[in-house]
């Protein structure tokens, strides 16, 4: 059976820690259709391309940097969720 049509996010994924504690500041949305949050992935993926090359050739590059990891660290855990809600469909334990 093909679970294409039936992956969506599982809300178990976190980004941003904010503490000494590392404690989640976000958490992905469940619910949100598989290919939806994979198409945002990419997005946040292609603008991290971005960053990270003028970063590159930028002197004053903190900033771009930053930017760069908090977006990367947003579409992992879009990746991620809908890898677990791909498990979940499938009948895995996440």
């Amino acid at each position: 059976m093909s679970t294409h049509g039936l992956v969506t996010t599982a809300g178990k994924a976190t980004f941003s820690k904010y503490n000494s504690l590392n404690q989640p500041l976000f958490q992905v949305c469940p619910g949100v259709s598989g290919e939806e949050a994979l198409e945002q992935a990419s997005v946040l993926m292609n603008c991290v391309n971005k960053l990270t090359q003028l970063a590159g050739v930028s002197d004053d590059n903190n900033a771009l940097a930053w930017a760069a990891h908090y977006l990367g660290e947003q579409a992992k855990a879009l990746v991620d969720d809908v890898t677990s809600g791909l498990q979940m469909a499938e009948g895995g334990q996440v």
